[in-house]
Order: structure tokens, then C-alpha cells, then sequence
């Protein structure tokens, strides 16, 4: 099992109190391609994964994956800021694409809110109703409810995705709160968290997928992943096409614990209130804002920024202007067009807008060259389609 916010808080605990663990610690190498393994049908990513590229998909799906369950939502607000392109690299793969949400609900209520969130940002990225929605049950707090409300609130949650065309629905568990604090029924047969030291054969025939290792590690992938066998192919589906649509200005929210599928994360933002000075947008347009003048946002971090929203956009190819520079990092490690005078350069689904204090605006598309060699933000002054 991944780290979660509290064994990150004892590691960072031993090191403030001074504590060298010896020699005589074990230290549990990651998996690796084996026989006598169980199946690496579908794994599952999120905006830990963030880092991923297209070709390491090619591997996974080269290496036995036929399927990936990518985080879509967190309670109320969270989108995965990922989730276009992730979407976009597992298709590019010819995997079956399915989608998770990181459950937060402790009323009815809260659940259909979370569904409805659930529901917005898969439709921004695909038409399609054949995929798995599934319920990431595992936060701390849930754990204090009843198993009869948990179970209620559950059946609130598949019943909003229903009402929208979503039929295929899941639960996913560790195995050690089945029957404790929540059911499997007959809507969601269950996806099934079980580390075992030594994992072979098979486990829980009756659920749908058995999520045996998250420290899996494919052939030139130097990543841990969470890795499943699935006993039937409920996770299987016609590969899901993108939607062309880009998702309107959001802040993102959510809490910065890790879970078992990948983790929940979050970004903070400033109030979405403050992009009422840009101008309002419809799906797949680029939002027209007032450009910086002189060096407002070049000198460094520091002096540029407050980060206003973060949305997805459309792949669209350019060229840079003269002169034009693009960073690793917003205000570090600059690279001058001059440098590369014949690149092309295509957005990868990303834009952020910043606000300096003066109150001047700035849209940043994150931008990769037709090689896949360089990459970075750039002001979108500086490019031409």
C-alpha cells in the first residue's frame, strides 16, 4: 500500500526527532515482471502519475495491461488536472479507459453532490456511457460511519451516475473493511485492495478485480504502480474517445492525503471570483486576457504570480515569436527560442492563468516540441498558430 498522510507524517516525525534507522531495516524491493505473478490486466492512475508519457503507456500495454482506471474527481470540487491527457496517452494505447472518484460522502446528500462532480469532468473528456465509474472508498473519515449509512450513501451515488446513463458502477476497497464498514452488492461486485508479501494465483473470484501490488514496476518505467488482476471483463470497454471540449475555468480543491489508487491531491488557488477580469469563455475557446507589458512576469517566480485557475485545453500546434522563451518552471530555467528557430511546439492539454498584484493577467500554455525533446510554459503572447 502507497504511502498516506499519516506514514508521511511518522517518516517526517523520525527525521525531526533525529532517528537513523540501522542497517538491520528491511527494505521491500519494488515487483518486477514475473511468472509466477498474478496478472497485470489494469492499473490505475491519477495526477501521480502525472509524469507518465505516451510511450509509457505503449509499455504497459505492451507488458500485459489491457485496461486503466484513471482519477477523474474528489469530493465536491477536485478535478484531476491530468485526467485530458492521461485519457488521451491510454487511448493513443488502445487500453480500455475507466474513471474513479475519491469518495468523501458521509450523508446522501454529499453523495449526489460528489457524483454530480464525478459526472461533469468525465463528460469534458468522453461521450461515452461504456466505462466503469467507480467509488474509491477508502478515507479515514468513513470509517466512522455506520456501515448501513455508508451503504445508503453508496447507493445514492450509483443512483445519481445512473440517472445520467451511467450504469457500470464499482466500489473500491481494501479487503480489511469489506463487511466491516461497507458491502459489495449486486451494482458493485467490488475492485479488491490486497497486498499480499508473496502475491500469486488469484483472490476474490467473486469481485470483479483484485488490486494485488502498488509497487509494481513495468520494463524503463522507473515508477511504482498500482497494479490489478481482473477476474472477468466488466473493465473492458471499446476505447474511450476524447471530447474536444476543454473544461471551463475551475479552482481546484481537495485534500493532499495519498491513497491506495494513486492518491488524492490538490492545488491551491485563490478565489474563482477573481477571473471575472478575463473574458468568459465557451467549451474548446482559449480565454482572451490582458497580455503583461515590459518584463512583468520574466524575472522570477517571486515577482509573477498568483495562480487565478488551471484548466484543460485542446492539442493545437505553433510556432514561437522571436525572441520567445519557454521555462522548465514559471520564471526558472528559461530557453530562448533562438535556440531552436524551426521547433514547433503543440499545448498538452494545459493552461494556467496567473494575476500579478498590479492586476494584470497572464494565460501560460504548457507546451512540448514535436520531438518530445523540450517543454515547459510559455506566455501565449509568444506563440502563433
Amino acid at each position: 500500500m502507497k504511502f498516506n498522510r499519516k506514514s508521511k507524517l511518522a517518516i517526517l516525525t523520525m527525521v525531526a526527532g533525529g532517528i537513523l534507522l540501522g542497517s538491520s531495516t528491511t527494505v521491500n524491493a519494488a515487483l518486477t515482471p514475473s511468472s509466477t505473478l498474478p496478472k497485470t490486466d489494469m492499473v490505475d492512475v491519477s495526477s501521480w502519475q502525472g509524469n507518465l508519457t505516451a510511450a509509457d503507456y505503449q509499455t504497459m500495454a505492451s507488458n500485459g495491461v489491457k485496461a486503466v482506471t484513471i482519477k477523474a474527481t474528489e469530493g465536491t470540487n477536485y478535478t484531476n488536472p491530468y485526467l485530458s491527457q492521461q485519457v488521451q496517452y491510454a487511448q493513443q494505447a488502445g487500453l480500455s479507459i475507466n474513471f474513479y472518484h475519491f469518495v468523501h460522502f458521509t450523508s446522501t446528500q454529499q453523495a449526489q453532490s460528489e457524483a454530480q462532480n464525478f459526472i461533469n469532468a468525465v463528460q469534458l473528456v468522453t461521450s461515452s456511457k461504456d466505462v466503469v465509474m467507480v467509488a474509491d472508498f477508502e478515507s479515514s473519515e468513513l470509517a466512522g460511519i455506520s456501515k448501513s449509512q455508508n451503504d445508503a450513501n453508496l447507493a445514492a451515488f450509483d443512483a445519481t451516475l445512473n440517472q445520467a446513463g451511467y450504469n457500470k458502477t464499482d466500489l473500491y476497497t481494501m479487503a480489511s473493511w469489506l463487511g466491516v464498514h461497507i458491502d459489495t452488492n449486486s451494482s458493485n461486485n467490488g475492485w479488491i485492495a490486497d497486498y499480499p508479501n508473496n502475491p500469486t494465483g488469484s483472490k476474490y473470484n467473486s469481485a470483479n478485480a483484485w488490486q494485488w501490488a502498488s509497487d509494481y514496476r513495468f520494463p524503463s518505467i522507473n515508477q511504482n504502480m498500482d497494479v490489478s488482476q481482473m477476474n472477468n471483463d466488466f473493465y473492458l470497454n471499446s476505447t474511450t474517445g476524447t471530447s474536444s471540449s476543454s473544461s471551463t475555468p475551475t479552482t481546484e480543491t481537495g485534500t493532499s492525503s495519498s491513497s491506495s489508487l494513486s492518491g488524492s491531491s490538490s492545488s491551491s488557488s485563490s478565489s474563482s471570483s477573481t477571473t471575472s477580469s478575463a473574458t468568459s469563455s465557451k467549451p474548446g475557446e482559449i480565454v482572451k486576457v490582458p497580455g503583461p507589458s515590459g518584463k512583468q512576469y520574466s524575472a522570477s517566480r517571486s515577482n509573477s504570480v498568483k495562480l487565478i485557475w488551471r484548466r484543460n485545453m485542446g492539442r493545437h500546434a505553433y510556432k514561437t515569436t522571436d525572441g520567445a522563451r519557454y521555462s522548465k518552471h514559471l520564471g526558472m530555467r528559461y530557453g530562448y527560442n533562438s535556440d531552436m528557430p524551426d521547433v514547433t511546439w503543440y499545448t498538452d492539454a494545459h493552461e494556467k492563468l496567473y494575476m500579478k498584484n498590479s492586476g494584470h493577467y497572464a494565460i501560460y500554455y504548457h507546451v512540448k516540441s514535436a520531438d518530445g525533446q523540450h517543454g515547459g510554459w510559455i506566455w501565449r503572447g509568444y506563440l502563433n498558430k
